[in-house]
Parts: C-alpha cells; sequence; structure tokens
C-alpha cells in the first residue's frame, strides 16, 4: 500500500458533494473518489488537520467517513478537491473555472481504450465484467504521466459519461456494454463486441456521425441484427438517426421497419421490410417478421369463427412482441410461471393491447374482423362457476350473480378440464356465432371467491389479479371448539 501512496502522492480527485452526503457526513466514493477508497480501506488515511478517513462499505458501495465535523465547511452541491500530500488528504472546495483541458482528454482517451480492451477481454471470458475499474485507470495514469492529476479535473464520472462513456459500480465500459453477464450468454465473443459496438454507435448518435462500421457488424452477425432489432422496437430511433440510416442496406431498413413498428405502423414497417427482403432474401429476422404481417390477412372464405381464433393467435403473437413482452415479463414477476398462458390474457385485454392491434394492423383487417376486435375490447374479465359438464359442451354462470342466466358453450378442451362447482377466470369472447374462451382460463379456489370478485371491480388491475395467484388463501377466521352446549 505504501507503494500506491507514494505513486498517489500531488495526485488531487474532484466530487461533486450532495445534501445526503452532507447529513450522513460520508462520501460517495463508488466513482469519482474510488483510488481514495482504496487506500483509506482497512487502516485509513491522516486527515490534514487531524484524524483519519477511512472506507466504509454498506450495500457493496464504498464511501469516505472522517473525523466529526469534516465536511463542516462545505454546501451541498459544492465541488471538493480531495488532495494527497504528504501521505494526507487535504479537503477543500473548489469553483474549477479554469482546468487543463490537455489532460481531461488524455484521462478520457485512456479510460475510452481501456474500456474498449476489458470489453474484449470480456467477450473472450477474461474478465468478469465489461468495463474496466476507475481506481486501476487513474494509477496507470499517475504511472505513466504522473502531472496528469496534479490539478483539479472534472469529477471522473460526468466527466466520462460527457465522453459517451458509461460509469457503473466503479467501472467504465462503453455505451452498451452487457453489464448482465446472463445477457449474453451462448452469443460467440465477437457478437458480443459487436453487439456492443453497434449499440454504443447508435446509443450515442451525433448528426453526421459515420454509421457504415455499426452496419457492416449487423450485416454480419443475425444474432447480433435480431437483439438489435428487438432492443430498436421497444426504443425506437430518434428522426435524425432514422434519416442517418443507408437504406441501400438490408440491415439499416430492418432497423427502420422495427422502429416503425415500435410506434405502432406497422403496415408500413411491412413495406420497408419488402425492400429488405428484395435486397436480401435470405434474412431470416425479417422473413419471421414478412410472415407475421401476411398473416394478419385472413382467409375470405373462412366462417368468422374459423378466423376469429386465428385473429387471437395473432394478437397472443403480437403482446409477445420486444415492445410489449415486458407487459407480460411484469405479470409474471408478480405471479407463478406457470400461469403465463393465462396472463397473456391480462396483458393483452387490461392494457388495451387489442386497441393498439386495430391501431397498427387494421389496414390488413375485414369490417367484420374489426368490430369483432372491437367488441372484445368491451368484454369485461369475470368469474365463472362451472354449473355442469356433458361431453364436449360446458354450461357456465357468472359468480356473485346467481340470477344471471347460465352460459352453454361448445369447447374441445375445456370441458375435459373442469367439473361442476369449479370457478374459473376468464373473458368469454364473441366469436361470431357465440361466446367462447379462447385464452387460458384461471382456476380459482372456491374459499377465495370473494376475494377475487372484489378485484374484479372497473377498471381490473392486472397486477392485484397476477397477484392474487401467488398469494395463499387468507387464514379462516379463528372460532372456539363446538363443546356439545
Amino acid at each position: 500500500m505504501s507503494e500506491l501512496l507514494t505513486l498517489s502522492e500531488g495526485a488531487v480527485l474532484t466530487h461533486l458533494v450532495t445534501r445526503a452526503e452532507l447529513t450522513a457526513g460520508a462520501l460517495t466514493a463508488v466513482d469519482d473518489l474510488r483510488l481514495w477508497a482504496r487506500l483509506a480501506d482497512g487502516e485509513g488515511i491522516p486527515l490534514a488537520g487531524g484524524g483519519l478517513v477511512r472506507t466504509v462499505v454498506e450495500a457493496g458501495e464504498p464511501s469516505l467517513v472522517g473525523p466529526d465535523g469534516w465536511l463542516a465547511g462545505v454546501r451541498p452541491e459544492e465541488m471538493i478537491a480531495l488532495r494527497l500530500r504528504e501521505g494526507r488528504l487535504e479537503l477543500s472546495t473548489t469553483a474549477l473555472a479554469d482546468f487543463p483541458a490537455e489532460r481531461a482528454i488524455r484521462v478520457t482517451e485512456e479510460f475510452a481504450g481501456q474500456a474498449l480492451e476489458t470489453l474484449r477481454a470480456f467477450a473472450e471470458g477474461l474478465e468478469p465484467k465489461p468495463g474496466v475499474p476507475i481506481d486501476v485507470v487513474v494509477l496507470e495514469l499517475l504511472m505513466k504521466a504522473p502531472e496528469t492529476f496534479a490539478d483539479p479535473l472534472p469529477p471522473l464520472a460526468p466527466l466520462l459519461r460527457g465522453a459517451s462513456l458509461e460509469v457503473r459500480g466503479g467501472r467504465v465500459g462503453v455505451v452498451g456494454a452487457p453489464w448482465d453477464p446472463e445477457s449474453v450468454a451462448g452469443l460467440a465473443s465477437l457478437d458480443i463486441i459487436r453487439l456492443a459496438l453497434v449499440r454504443s454507435a447508435l446509443r450515442t448518435y451525433e448528426d453526421g456521425a459515420d454509421l457504415s462500421k455499426a452496419i457492416t457488424y449487423l450485416s454480419r452477425s443475425e444474432a447480433v441484427l435480431a437483439r438489435i432489432a428487438d432492443e430498436v422496437e421497444r426504443e425506437p430511433l430518434a428522426p435524425g438517426l432514422l434519416a442517418a440510416l443507408p437504406r441501400t442496406e438490408p440491415a439499416a431498413l430492418l432497423l427502420i421497419a422495427r422502429s416503425a413498428e415500435g410506434e405502432g405502423r406497422s403496415f408500413e414497417a411491412a413495406g420497408i421490410l419488402a425492400e429488405a427482403l428484395t435486397l436480401s432474401p435470405g434474412m431470416a429476422v425479417a422473413e419471421r417478421d414478412a410472415a407475421e404481417y401476411a398473416a394478419c390477412r385472413t382467409n375470405a372464405g373462412d366462417p368468422l369463427p374459423v378466423r376469429a381464433a386465428h385473429l387471437f393467435r395473432q394478437l397472443l403473437v403480437y403482446v409477445h412482441r420486444p415492445a410489449r413482452r415486458r407487459l407480460i415479463d411484469d405479470l409474471v414477476a408478480l405471479s407463478i410461471r406457470v400461469a403465463e398462458p393465462a396472463l397473456a390474457d391480462l396483458a393483452l385485454f387490461e392494457n388495451d393491447v387489442v386497441g393498439e392491434f386495430l391501431a397498427a394492423r387494421s389496414e390488413w383487417l375485414r369490417d367484420d374482423e374489426v368490430r369483432l376486435l372491437e367488441s372484445w375490447r368491451r368484454t369485461p374479465l369475470r368469474l365463472w362457476r362451472v354449473l355442469g359438464v356433458a361431453g364436449d359442451e360446458i354450461t357456465l354462470r357468472e359468480a356473485g350473480h346467481d340470477g344471471h342466466e347460465p352460459v352453454t358453450l361448445t369447447d374441445e378442451l375445456l370441458p375435459g378440464q373442469a367439473r361442476a362447482g369449479d370457478l374459473m377466470l376468464t373473458r368469454l369472447l364473441d366469436d361470431g356465432s357465440g361466446p367462447h374462451v379462447f385464452g387460458h382460463p384461471f382456476k380459482v379456489d372456491p374459499a377465495r371467491e370473494d376475494e377475487m370478485l372484489g378485484l374484479l371491480a372497473d377498471p381490473v388491475d392486472p397486477y392485484a389479479v397476477a397477484a392474487f395467484f401467488r398469494r395463499a388463501a387468507r387464514p379462516a377466521p379463528h372460532r372456539p371448539p363446538h363443546d356439545g352446549r
């Protein structure tokens, strides 16, 4: 440690102090002050004026803690400078009105180079994270050019973010780096690098920037192209970036199409995909999207009930697209994984994804199909009691409304999965010939009937319904034993 203290002698690091830090009497040292947190770990570093500065780690994040009152002269949102001189930390405030710009550039260039090298090492399995530790780079800069931190520079975290780098948990990576290693599990090392570099190019784009390398990376990897296309559909591209994408490149056309789909312009997206497939007929991602759009055109000769079943399948495909998949994932997180097919129904109707489907794709739908889907949007989720099962018929009545007329359905599967007295949470949708169950019903414990009925008051909260199936039934009220008298 003495060698590191010697190497760091004279260096100064800056930090913008928050009100919360002043209240706690501790400086967050995850990023800007990371080197001092490393040196102060253990025995601490003497503070000029008396006392010690030590590193305290809470919830995995280091802070610098000094003697009582060590931050007394600092105001909220004021910038401090912590300099190591003769083995002691000197704390002062600084306006940072002027600083050596060439040194700041040197810092950002060093971090950028090492971030890229660390990404490569991560992709090859040599590093656990795709970012380089801040304190490591600062120490290397001090070895190469000791004068780099001789004068106060802007705090490291905002300085590096301004240079289009990402700062996370004391590490610095290129924008778009895969910080969650599981997110790139199964990708080849070269594809991990390509993925990060394409993300970086798209997320940091400025007018006039050259996107040719990013498009080349996309064109050489179907796996990277598919992932980036999904991300673009979730977060459509800005107009300036869309205009900069070369429409002569199939990969660029796919991104333009996905951006249009993410904004609900499916018909426009289909036309752009047709251009992409003309240039590259074998592009698998574009072919899948084109097939999905084509499936919206039903056979006019099929009766409406047949087309209704097809449309419901298309709705399920639509809600599983990248732009909406999170609606299902959030419900699953609150419920149980085996309920996912039934939760898809909640995501579709309670978030009005059916309405989005109509707005995006109605140009491909027939008038009677549009009317049918509009009726589905108005159909509420209800709890049904099974009154009887006979062959492929099942008779239901809405729970809590014993005066309502029973409803008898013909279904290939449902009668074999239910028996009289069961409670089913589902939506009876008109298929053009009468009510039909298209989704996957939830079975509800009869002991929890009232609890479920309480959740079905309009508007239905899909998250409360999803959580219902994860919770245990409420305990029955305690009753003293009957003594026979």
